[in-house]
């Protein structure tokens, strides 16, 4: 069955990871063929991409080793329990790798390796604790490089809100660091922004339901969905309020 997303969302997507991988042509499809799945949680194909990667990352392809890391945090974002915890481990094995390899990171890379850290402290109660610090400790990084950075921000209001509390995890820490990433798009037009902005709201519109303000959750997922019409996440919100 044919996937149909707007192209201009992916193609915005790979620019972005592209310029921290400095990934090949194989690797830019390799790429795209993850959002795709990941947006519309083909999950079983994402994670079958993945086991090939890794196989070719084991004979030892290390260039592909940022691209297992994308996947991993792809799948573990779209994962629950079991899976979220298998996933989000092998992605900070993966970025151990990469911190010990590299000099200089870029400060969207950061905000990965702090998402990896945060997924794996939604689902891992006794490491909650420290994974938190460590997903905020990279999350630091990446702002101290890039303070006006929206992806950043995204990252940071999706892991404030999805921790426990005891982890560090606020809903309102997670509204003011999402709805910052629409205050810095605001006013810029590329594509990009505009897709960032778009997950931005989902995520508001999630913590909105959660808190039970429903006609403010549906309006943050109309306004995400103008953007990325088969964003999956969101069309499954809609329905869930369909029943309130």
């Amino acid at each position: 069955m044919q996937i149909f997303l707007k192209k201009i969302t992916i193609i915005t997507f790979v620019i972005l990871f592209v310029s921290l991988t400095g990934a090949n042509e194989t690797q830019d499809q390799k790429i795209i063929n993850a959002l795709q799945y990941y947006l519309t949680e083909n999950k079983e194909t994402l994670i079958m991409d993945h086991q090939v990667l890794k196989q070719q990352l084991e004979k030892g392809n290390q260039d592909l080793l940022l691209t297992v890391l994308f996947h991993e945090f792809l799948i573990a974002d779209i994962s629950q329990k079991k899976q979220k915890r298998k996933y989000s481990g092998l992605c900070i094995q993966s970025t151990e790798e990469i911190i010990a390899s590299s000099a200089k990171l870029q400060p969207e890379l950061y905000a990965i390796l702090a998402a990896c850290f945060g997924l794996s402290a939604e689902v891992n109660l006794f490491k909650a604790a420290s994974h938190g610090t460590k997903s905020g400790a990279m999350i630091e990084k990446a702002l101290r490089l890039d303070s006006n950075n929206a992806f950043i921000y995204l990252i940071n209001g999706t892991l404030n809100y999805s921790r426990p509390a005891f982890a560090g995890g606020s809903k309102e820490n997670g509204i003011t660091n999402l709805s910052k990433v629409l205050e810095l798009n605001k006013d810029k037009a590329d594509d990009l922004s505009d897709t960032v902005s778009a997950m931005a709201l989902y995520h508001l519109a999630n913590i909105a339901y959660q808190q039970k303000e429903y006609d403010q959750s549906s309006q943050y997922i109309e306004k995400s969905l103008r953007v990325i019409p088969n964003y999956k996440r969101p069309r499954l919100l809609k329905e869930k309020l369909k029943g309130t």
